[in-house]
């Protein structure tokens, strides 16, 4: 591995034709950063409060926890439990295709937009890499 003027290890990854600091400051990085942050802080406070409403429900309201809900034996606490199961499949669907759909296309053209800044000289000439 080739190390860094500091002694440290640079990783298989290590590309020095991008100019990082360009491509987080690119109008095409900061779009994708704007909306994967619209979808996963909702996402993450809807999921946690669903989850907290869920452990509150159980610690402070067994008698309604404990009715019975659609068919004998399956109380609410059961169906509500069932449903952080599914709530965590559906957001992972929708993450998933989410970021098929919009992210992946933004990071491919975030990275395309890095690499290209990256072999072009200060004076807008690209240098061959």
């Amino acid at each position: 591995m080739e190390q860094t003027p500091a002694g440290g290890t640079l990783g298989a990854g290590h590309r020095p034709d991008i100019d990082w600091v360009g491509a987080e400051q690119s109008p095409e990085f900061q779009e994708l950063v704007k909306k994967r942050r619209a979808f996963v802080i909702p996402a993450t406070v809807f999921f946690l409060a669903w989850y907290f409403g869920f452990i509150i429900l159980a610690g402070y309201a067994p008698d309604f926890m404990g009715r019975e809900f659609v068919t004998d034996g399956v109380t609410v606490g059961y169906a509500l439990a069932l449903s952080q199961f599914v709530m965590t499949w559906l957001l992972g669907w929708l993450y998933v295709r989410r970021a098929t759909r919009v992210f992946d296309p933004l990071a491919a053209r975030a990275a395309e937009v890095a690499v290209r800044a990256g072999r072009t000289g200060p004076s807008g000439e690209v240098t061959p890499r």
